[in-house]
């Protein structure tokens, strides 16, 4: 249903000329009940970076601001964001996108994950992405896993926010030297990091990914 034509520019310009049956907009939706969650996933994104604001140490953090927070889907997709530093949402998904594809079932309630490898949707190692899946652990009344299939805890969504720190090792303060041939010489990589397992901060483990690293 569409037709495309070369400008005299190099643009492509798509012209629609017939409206398919898959392309008619629904309007099932209640536009006033989609304002409600809408605002109400965006909330949620909102008090994340207040959090991440009031309780960081960074300067970056901190006092820049230089941080995104996000919700997204079950399946990765982006649902809401607060008005933090955009440039950080638009890989944000494929690291979330990631982590379902690498920890998949194996995920439980309290688990969190970081992401800052700019092969698997990172953008430059100081920006670490902390992502938690957040679970609906009981069907109301019974005490049962939500999920009666796999009698596991269903994932309702997940939250992540991407935060710039003032660097992560490398060869260079700042974990961005231009003359780097290797991502270690940029810095520590978080490779779908396990940060927390069932609520247990793993800190001893990422001190020692943080200092015994080839360039801590």
């Amino acid at each position: 249903g569409w037709r495309a034509a070369a400008t005299d520019d190099g643009h492509l310009l798509m012209e629609r000329t017939a409206v398919t049956r898959g392309s008619r907009p629904s309007t099932e939706a209640d536009p006033v009940l989609l304002e409600v969650f809408n605002n109400l996933f965006m909330s949620i994104a909102e008090q994340m970076g207040a959090r991440l604001e009031s309780t960081a140490q960074s300067v970056n953090i901190k006092e820049r601001l230089d941080f995104s927070c996000a919700l997204f889907d079950p399946d990765g997709n982006l649902v809401a964001n607060a008005p933090h530093i955009p440039v950080h949402l638009g890989s944000m998904g494929t690291s979330v996108k990631e982590v379902i594809r690498r920890r998949g079932d194996s995920m439980r309630p309290g688990d969190t994950y970081a992401v800052n490898d700019p092969y698997h949707g990172g953008t430059h190692l100081p920006d670490v992405t902390v992502i938690t899946p957040v679970f609906d652990t009981q069907t109301p009344g019974t005490g049962a896993p939500a999920d009666p299939e796999t009698r596991r805890p269903r994932i309702l969504f997940y939250v992540a926010s991407r935060g710039h720190h003032a660097e992560i090792g490398g060869i260079a303060p700042g974990s961005m030297p231009a003359h780097s041939r290797t991502i270690e010489e940029e810095g520590v990589l978080f490779d779908n990091w396990p940060l927390a397992e069932d609520g247990r901060f793993r800190e001893e483990e990422t001190r020692r990914l943080l200092t015994e690293a080839p360039y801590p």
